[in-house]
């Protein structure tokens, strides 16, 4: 089989008689997903809503809301536990509505705790808000044990330590610290993760073992970030390469022989083979230290692809799936850059002639490989014809720069008969993504490039050829998958359409995203055409899906499609989301789950870049996704009524079968009845102290911040803001108060500086005293032991005692943000004082800004 190929999966997935008997087990699982599609659109939603800011909403308004909703959200996961049967007896409980409404919940905590940060201008250190949403999803994830409660503790977890580490840094002996040791710990946490997902929690019944195979990619990613951001370090990347080692030979260990996971074994050898180069490059100081660099990897790449072939082999693997695929992938093109990199050092050839040497090394590379008897000459041989296809491709690139315009063909025919020739899968899939980028970027629209098929109108709008080359990657894409379904064609086409799918996914990050404001308002109709032509590919593709099985009702065949249609009209800007949901459904029914995978990441980051997107407000964000969500969660409802209705059995949607024998729980090894019981009350008790736990812990930090708003003394501070944007919380003005500069002098000045400077997280009190004008300034430090005397000097004096904290060699006082609704920063950028509600306790809140003559801006 061709790269990414699914050994097993169509064995997998075959339909059992009972689900024929119902009409499609398959139609259910597009049910599923439309389900968890539009729960994650909804959750999409919120998070643009609460880091949108809404003027218009009181905070009593936002906070009962919040809460509200999440009391809701965890009532109908109480209400639907009851109706879990089926799921659990089938051994898979993820895909049942308290689950969804349980994962909705969660993403509701992390929003309540944003807005209390909003509105009480708790400052922008996001990890203080993510460690304590990761706190609160315990309850719920110990209880319910899902994949995706499960995931979501995992990234919140992981987001709260690296934004620590990142603001604060760490400092070991033996000069060992920043980044480096910062990247260990995050490693370490994954590393503690993955240990107790796989040794307390059998019943989250990971069928496709998503939760362990992702903590092990975070684990090997922060282990090759450390290595990598020790480059610049005295002792440079080697020992924390050698600890990455010691990690993934562990790894490795265990999932290759103790709990057999080839995915898992292969992200290992990866990150190994990464580490291993780290080392080298930093050691390697010539053209032969880096030439014996490249000798070196290549004895590992085979080393490693012997080795995990081995492995495939006992597991009676006979194909190339994708995660030896990716091996070979990132192993062969990291040879062969360096092997490139040591040609251009020692031979003296202009740009313009660096395809002689491509050339050159091209035809080596096709003689060892194809007259190679073993895999060392064969492998050899891939990594020269890919050195070759690269240096080859980038001076026909330089040509074309220079005026060229039959570089563009060569490039092509070059590629295709390395296609032919090289009949590795990797290497094709290399061959193919590499000729068909440089050649997109060659004939990209601003480029000059005229042609009737990508631009049939150079004079018009600019957009459509950007549009017209994103809907014919897509298209081909899917017939180069289609075609390569079987085993002898799949090794010639099926490379070629994981490139062009690839290609087409990377081309939405750059192509101009028409918003349906635009529509009527002087747009192309021809640029309408492509843009409507690009939302109706998932569309087409599920219709088509549909129709090729006759036993599905009339009525879903038409339903399902139209619904998806009406769902694409808040997308038809945003086409990433449309590629992505046309691989998931194409990989749905070519049955390949790395195709399905690859759309779900894919739409992962199209919703991640959308958030930052300026060219649409959070507001108009927050209404489109909801909107397409809870339409989508709707849709679902309804078809799974009508699937219900018309089958004599369920599948995992409703009661189990009496007729069918008594199953047994996978996690608990009970009768599934049973375990149905025990879970029931499990999942209960969980959700209400879960709750019970948010609701507490958010209305007494409330209560808290309302007492200082209520009974603090005034202080205007003057500062000197700053603008980004909050993960999660919105935008907002980076703050910084002159009395913590004027704070830092005296303690640098002090006799006893040295101490304080190594107390990084050490805390004290200002002694403010108002001027002439109201503006508090700084009289003296005062230690925590002195608190007691101060306040009650300071009881009937103007004098206000202001908590401050060291932190990274600087100090703190307050609050360091300032959020704003989006779309005011102008209006706030006037602020040159912050106004604050001091507690006798030295407790701050952050209130108002105020311009030069200390009017509020917040009142105007």
């Amino acid at each position: 089989m061709g790269v990414f190929s699914e050994p097993g999966a169509a064995q997998m997935t075959q339909p059992s008689p009972d689900e024929a008997s119902a009409g499609d087990s398959r139609l259910r699982q597009v049910n599923r997903a439309a389900l968890a599609l539009g729960c994650l659109l909804v959750a999409s939603g919120g998070v643009c809503w609460v880091a949108a800011n809404w003027p218009n909403a009181s905070a009593f308004q936002k906070l009962a809301g919040t809460q509200f909703l999440i009391v809701f959200l965890v009532g109908g996961a109480l209400w639907f536990t009851g109706q879990t049967r089926a799921y659990v007896a089938a051994g898979n409980h993820n895909f049942s509505v308290s689950a969804h409404l349980t994962a909705l919940a969660g993403v509701g905590c992390g929003a309540l705790l944003a807005l209390i940060g909003q509105i009480y201008q708790t400052g922008a250190d996001s990890w203080q808000l993510f460690l304590a949403w990761a706190g609160l999803l315990i309850p719920w994830l110990l209880a319910l044990q899902t994949v995706a409660l499960a995931l979501l503790f995992a990234l919140v977890l992981n987001t709260a330590l690296a934004l620590f580490l990142d603001i604060h840094g760490v400092e070991l002996w033996l000069g060992f610290g920043g980044w480096a040791v910062s990247a260990l710990l995050v490693a370490a946490l994954n590393a503690g993760l993955l240990w107790i997902y796989e040794r307390f929690f059998a019943g989250f019944s990971d069928v496709c073992r998503i939760g362990p195979r992702t903590l092990a990619a975070a684990l090997a990613i922060w282990l090759v970030l450390a290595a990598f951001s020790a480059i610049d370090s005295h002792s440079g990347p080697i020992i924390y390469s050698l600890i990455g080692w010691a990690a993934l030979a562990l790894m490795y260990w265990i999932y290759s022989s103790r709990r057999a996971d080839m995915v898992i074994v292969s992200v290992a050898a990866i990150a190994a083979f990464v580490l291993l180069t780290l080392p080298l490059l930093y050691w390697a100081g010539s053209e032969a230290g880096l030439l014996l660099v490249v000798l070196v990897l290549f004895v590992a790449m085979a080393i490693g692809l012997r080795k995990l072939g081995q492995l495939l082999r006992a597991r009676q693997i006979d194909s190339d799936p994708w995660y030896f695929s990716a091996f070979r992938l990132i192993a062969m093109g990291v040879t062969a850059v360096l092997l490139i990199v040591f040609l251009l050092i020692t031979l003296e050839f202009d740009v313009e002639s660096l395809w002689i040497p491509g050339l050159v090394l091209s035809l080596a590379g096709v003689a060892a490989y194809r007259a190679g008897k073993s895999d060392v000459p064969q492998e050899a041989g891939l990594v020269l014809m890919t050195a070759g296809l690269l240096l080859g491709g980038g001076s026909l690139f330089a040509l074309h720069d220079n005026g060229s315009p039959i570089a563009v063909y060569a490039l092509l025919v070059f590629a295709a008969i390395l296609y032919a020739v090289g009949s590795n899968a990797a290497f094709r899939f290399v061959a193919a993504f590499f000729a068909l980028a440089v050649f997109l970027i060659m004939t990209w629209p601003d480029k000059g490039w005229d042609t009737p098929l990508l631009d049939p109108d150079r004079n018009g709008q600019p957009a459509l050829g950007v549009y017209l080359r994103l809907w014919w990657t897509s298209v081909a894409a899917v017939l180069a998958l289609l075609i390569g379904r079987g085993a002898i064609a799949g090794k010639r086409w099926r490379p070629l359409g994981w490139a062009l799918a690839f290609l087409a996914q990377i081309m939405v990050w750059f192509v101009p995203a028409p918003r349906p404001a635009a529509v009527g308002m002087g747009l192309d109709p021809s640029v309408m055409l492509v843009w409507l032509a690009c939302a109706a590919l998932p569309v087409v593709a599920l219709t088509a899906v549909l129709w090729r099985r006759p036993i599905v009702p009339g009525v879903l065949r038409f339903g399902v499609p139209l619904a998806l249609a009406v769902a694409s009209v808040g997308w038809m800007g945003a086409p990433g989301v449309s590629l992505a949901l046309l691989w998931m459904v194409v990989g749905f029914a070519m049955r390949h789950r790395s195709l399905m995978g690859f759309g779900a990441l894919a739409l992962l980051a199209c919703l991640a870049r959308f958030y930052y997107q300026l060219d649409t407000t959070l507001l108009q964000k927050s209404v489109l996704l909801a909107g397409t969500g809870a339409w989508l969660i709707l849709s679902s409802w309804m078809f799974s009524r009508v699937v219900a209705s018309g089958s004599a059995s369920q599948d995992g949607s409703g009661p189990a079968s009496s007729s069918r024998p008594e199953k047994y729980d996978p996690a608990t090894s009970k009768p599934a009845s049973t375990a149905v019981r025990q879970r029931a009350v499990r999942w209960r008790l969980g959700l209400a102290c879960g709750l019970l736990l948010v609701l507490v812990g958010a209305n007494l930090g409330i209560y808290e911040r309302e007492q200082i708003l209520g009974n603090g003394r005034r202080v205007v501070l003057e500062l000197a803001p700053v603008d980004p944007r909050s993960l999660m919380q919105g935008d907002y003005m980076r703050l910084r108060f002159a009395v913590a500069d004027d704070a830092l002098r005296q303690l640098q000045q002090a006799p006893d500086s040295r101490d304080w400077a190594d107390e990084r997280y050490g805390s004290g009190y200002l002694l403010l005293r108002p001027d002439d004008k109201g503006i508090h300034r700084l009289v003296s430090i005062k230690t925590s032991d002195a608190l007691e005397d101060s306040r009650q000097d300071n009881s009937m004096s103007e004098d206000v005692l202001l908590k401050y904290r060291l932190r990274d060699r600087q100090v703190h006082v307050a609050t360091d943000a300032w959020f704003f609704p989006e779309g005011r920063a102008s209006h706030f950028e006037q602020a040159r004082y912050g106004e604050f509600r001091v507690d006798q306790d030295g407790a701050s809140l952050l209130t108002d800004l105020l311009d030069a003559d200390l009017r509020s801006l917040s009142a105007h």
